[in-house]
Order: C-alpha cells, then structure tokens, then sequence
C-alpha cells in the first residue's frame, strides 16, 4: 500500500514539471519583451555611443518641481549711469510704477489700435472713452518714429539698449491677440524701448498647434531683415500682459531672463507662483543664446511639454536663467478657453537631451513655410505653414 501512494506521488510529480517548465519560458518571454521594448515610433532611437554621460530615470513630476533653472550667483549688466546713447529703461521719466492695463470691449479691432498709436493724444482727461471701451488708463503721448521700411517703432531723442523683437505665437485668441496689442505699445513705450511686434499665426494644420515650430520659424525669419538689427528677442504669451513698469523689457548679456514670477487670472486678485523650472510665459534672450540650446524642439504638437523641453535644452547647456523681484515680474492672464493636452508630450521629454542639436532651430526651415507677411503701424503679422511636409502626428492628438 506504501508504494502505491509512493508511485502515485511521484506521477503526479512528474505530469506538473511540463506546466512548471512552460511557466518559466513564458517568463523569461516577458522579461525579454520588457528589456528590448523599443521607444514610440515618433521618437529617435538611443544611440548610446554618441552620448557617454550617465542618465538617471526620476519620476518627471518631481524633477520639475524640485530642479531650480535660476542662477544663484549672477551679476546684472551695469546701467546706474544714464546714457542717452546707451539708454536702459530705468531711467525713463515715463514709468508710472503700476501699469494698469486696458481690457477693450468685444468689438474692437486692428485697425481701433492703429488709429489711436497713429495720432499723439493731447490734452486728453484720463480716463479715455472710445466706442470700443471706456476707462481707458492710458493715453498715446510718448514721442516716438515710426519706421515704415522696417515695421520698427524707436524713441525720439534716445538710443535704446536694445533693439527688441516682442514675439507672439497665434492659432485663434483674437480678442487676446487685439488686447495684448492695445496695451502692449504703452507698456513698452514708457521704457523707451525699440521694438517690434510680430505675431505668428499658424495657418496649417487647424487641429493642433506647434509653438515651437512657430517661434524657430520666426526668429529665422528676422535674421533674414538685417535692417532691423535685434538684439533682444522676447518670447511672449498672447494672454499675458505685465502690470508693473519695473519689469525691464530687455536682454541681459551673460544670461537669459524668464520674467513670469506670478500670475493672476483677469477675475482674480491672488497670484499663483510658477514652479521653479517654468521658463513658459516670457522669456528674453539674444541670438548667441538661442543659437546655442538649438531653439526649441519641433516635435511638440498641442498644449504643453515644448516650455520644460525647452528648460532641459538650458540645463545640457549648462545655463540658467534670472528672474526679477517678485513685486515687479507680475502679470494679468486674460481668459482663454482651455485647450486639450499633448498626451505624448512626456514620452518626448525623455529623449530630450539627446536630440537637441537635431530638433530644433537648425532644422525648422525644412518644416515650415511663412505663406503671407501684412505689415501694419501696430504689428508685423507672419502667416506660417507649420507642416509642410504633411507629417504624420502622433496619434494620442487626434480631434
């Protein structure tokens, strides 16, 4: 009876190693899926023989958060000396401290805010009523020239420290577009700035927006007018306007400047802190500097992800960015509707750091096309093509 039960065991032993064994292949199937998985089709593919630094995986989340992008030992551009031929906007006698924005009723248009930076306003009562708002805070009374041949607007009896490009990316945001408008050229005129305006509208594809195709498309689009000799470029949201005359509109040599500290909603009087590695909103910089991190990645479709692409570019870079105080780098944000994220946009971030001297400013003239260029008194408006190859987009930002 014992070696019945005996011979019975081992039987049932040896029927269960063929399941055992088919267990363990499978496993080690699975291990081997996971190890040779390859990146998302719309990614490069590592090549680790041409990067030999050492990468480290951290949840995205808290890299962002905790990673600080400011210098912490810095020097500013020395400007204490007013210098009517080297003229910085802290010796203006036009800053009024606060700058209180205009927000215009629905029905103005571009060419309301041509009209009124056509004319010089005198003896005008403040508050001003137009058809198109009322209380409007501000008058156009500054001297400044027009120069038609360029689109630029300079100062009259100063030479500005720099000569900016305010550079406003655009799909849809009409009411913002014409609000910014409205308010930008009084901003930048109580700091004497030499400016233009140049907004950049995509045109092509409708569904899904690329910022940073628009801005590299841009910048190499000014290079190309060497008449108007910028020196200072300044990336900016269309529905942020500044509120405090303090923020200096202009570059600093030796680093870049990322301006939007706090921000306030237009309906709102408390302002949210940005996290530290945010260098979205508005950022100034020189050519030199956005030559060296490559611009930014044109692989960014829809909302989010080309701003903190962008941030990583500055850190292989070994670069930082300064901000002002926090009393003055303040800004109103007007409402937008709220627009769809890029669910690829982290997949991308990660892969960051390897592709930055393929993707980006040094390869956009292969992917865009500016089709119209309308130069107004106000503006220098840019209708581009951002896809003229017709692209396939990942499919996480389909309609």
């Amino acid at each position: 009876m014992f070696v019945r039960k005996n011979k019975f065991r081992l039987r049932k032993r040896r029927c269960l190693y063929p399941i055992i064994l088919l267990l363990l292949i499978i496993i080690i199937l699975l291990l081997l899926l996971v190890t040779f998985k390859r990146p998302s089709s719309s990614l490069p593919p590592f090549n680790s023989s041409a990067n030999s630094e050492n990468y480290l995986l951290i949840p995205y989340r808290d890299y962002v958060l905790r990673t600080p992008i400011t210098c912490q030992q810095y020097k500013l551009d020395d400007y204490s000396k007013k210098n009517l031929l080297n003229f910085h906007p802290q010796h203006s006698k036009y800053l009024e401290g606060q700058f209180s924005y205009f927000l215009p009723f629905e029905n103005i248009t571009y060419e309301n805010i041509e009209q009124f930076y056509a004319q010089t306003h005198k003896n005008y009562c403040l508050p001003m009523h137009t058809d198109y708002g009322s209380d409007i805070p501000f008058v156009n009374s500054i001297p400044y020239k027009y120069h038609s041949d360029m689109g630029l607007w300079e100062p009259i009896g100063v030479t500005s420290t720099h000569r900016i490009a305010i550079l406003v990316p655009l799909k849809g945001r009409d009411f913002n577009a014409k609000t910014f408008l409205f308010n930008i050229h009084t901003f930048l005129r109580r700091q004497l700035s030499t400016y233009i305006i140049i907004y950049i509208e995509q045109i092509n594809p409708i569904a899904v927006f690329n910022k940073g195709r628009l801005y590299n498309t841009a910048i190499s689009y000014i290079k190309q007018q060497t008449k108007l000799e910028i020196t200072c470029f300044i990336l900016h949201d269309v529905d942020l306007i500044p509120e405090n005359d303090g923020n200096y509109y202009t570059c600093e040599s030796k680093h870049i400047k990322h301006t939007t500290v706090r921000i306030r909603l237009s309906n709102a009087t408390k302002y949210l802190v940005n996290y530290e590695f945010l260098i979205g909103g508005v950022l100034m910089l020189s050519h030199d500097q956005y030559v060296t991190i490559n611009g930014f990645s044109n692989l960014y479709w829809g909302w989010g992800g080309e701003d903190d692409d962008l941030g990583l570019r500055l850190i292989k870079k070994h670069l930082c960015v300064i901000r002002p105080s926090d009393e003055v780098a303040t800004y109103v944000a007007l409402y937008h509707a709220p627009t769809r994220p890029n669910n690829e946009r982290f997949e991308l971030l990660k892969w960051s750091t390897v592709r930055i001297m393929d993707d980006g400013y040094s390869s956009v003239n292969n992917l865009t096309r500016i089709t119209d260029v309308q130069q107004t008194m106000v503006m220098t408006h840019l209708k581009v093509d951002v896809d003229v190859q017709r692209t396939v987009r990942p499919t996480s930002l389909k309609k």
